[in-house]
């Protein structure tokens, strides 16, 4: 289990950033950016690697705490973002493509339909 550290470590951030993430689905093996896989011990300090330290290589890291704070985010914004859209239509509609204004006309009617339920 990765052990808190306040700064991250010179060493493993060296190899984080010479670390390949895209790795095949259901291998656990990490590789290098050439494609060598890891040794043992670089498999070890890897695990052994902090959330902070991922995140300062630039690696993202689900969080499903933050996953559902994304998420009520999103609703917000499509409600606030929807009650400018609809006293605004003909404003919006200039920037629309021709495609985009029939998606948004046929998602209106949608809402509209919900509501009126």
């Amino acid at each position: 289990m990765p052990t808190p550290s306040p700064v991250p470590r010179p060493h493993v951030m060296a190899l984080l950033f010479d670390t390949d993430f895209d790795r095949p689905w259901g291998t656990r093996t990490f590789r290098h950016l050439d494609g060598r896989p890891f040794t043992d011990e670089e498999q070890a300090l890897a695990y052994d690697a902090t959330l902070e330290e991922f995140q300062a290589a630039g690696v993202r890291i689900h969080d499903p705490e933050a996953g559902t704070e994304a998420e009520a985010a999103v609703t917000e914004l499509a409600k606030l973002i929807y009650s400018y859209a609809l006293d605004h239509h003909m404003a919006l509609v200039q920037f629309m493509t021709h495609e985009d204004m029939l998606e948004y006309d046929r998602l209106c009617g949608i809402v509209a339909a919900g509501a009126d339920s």
